[in-house]
């Protein structure tokens, strides 16, 4: 009878045996592990995580490979901690309360919106550019250091309460008017005052008062 077969089908020389090893150690892209009939491994594209030293794994390994591969990471003992190999290079590893994502370029999209939340927030960067339509911001207190800043805009408003402003040399160039409109002005120059206009308008509604050792006028 040609068409029945065995109930027990012979087992082929290339079948996988499923075992059960700590891994031992690692021999740069292949872990070590303590099953004899399996010594070397490596982790199967499907297991993501890395194994370490100590590593309870599931272990494929092909009759008469010299190598298998490591299927799953059954238990770890220890700290918790794990590291996430993601197709590509990209790096996610946990532990300690703490993520790290690492990559050679990391996109994060919002299709709505991307929040970010944290009691403290660091960024270090070599150069960094933001292009954003509209910015808002909120500061209890703000502090810049800088070694140079330029910038451009069309229309510059400030509300301040106080301006306190303190440098070495300044200098400022007005192509338009400039006007200035001030409740009192004081003006202190503590070495030579020049001013010189093509005409000069001096207006009081009160008192007017020149004090000098020397007065020439004309």
């Amino acid at each position: 009878m040609p068409n029945v077969l065995p109930l027990i089908q012979p087992v082929p020389d290339h079948a996988d045996l499923l075992l059960q090893a700590y891994v031992t150690g690692r021999d740069g892209s292949d872990y070590r592990t303590s099953h004899p009939d399996c010594p070397t491994a490596r982790p199967a594209f499907s297991c993501l995580m890395e194994p370490q030293e100590g590593d309870l794994v599931l272990l494929a390994s092909p009759t008469g490979a010299a190598s298998g591969h490591i299927l799953a990471i059954l238990t770890r003992p220890g700290a918790q901690q794990a590291s996430l190999t993601l197709p590509g290079g990209a790096r996610l590893q946990a532990g300690d309360d703490q993520l790290r994502l690492q990559a050679g370029h990391l996109h994060l999209d919002g299709t709505q919106s991307l929040d970010l939340h944290g009691t403290r927030m660091d960024i270090r960067a070599v150069h960094a550019q933001t292009t954003i339509t509209h910015w808002q911001g909120w500061f209890d207190t703000l502090q810049a250091h800088a070694v140079s800043i330029q910038y451009g805009a069309k229309t510059l408003s400030a509300t301040l309460g106080r301006l306190l402003s303190r440098s070495i040399e300044s200098f400022r160039s007005v192509q338009g008017l400039d006007e200035t409109r001030v409740g009192r002005s004081s003006t202190i120059v503590q070495d030579h005052h020049q001013l010189r206009a093509g005409h000069i308008t001096t207006r009081a509604e009160g008192f007017v008062k020149i004090d000098g050792q020397k007065i020439d006028l004309g």
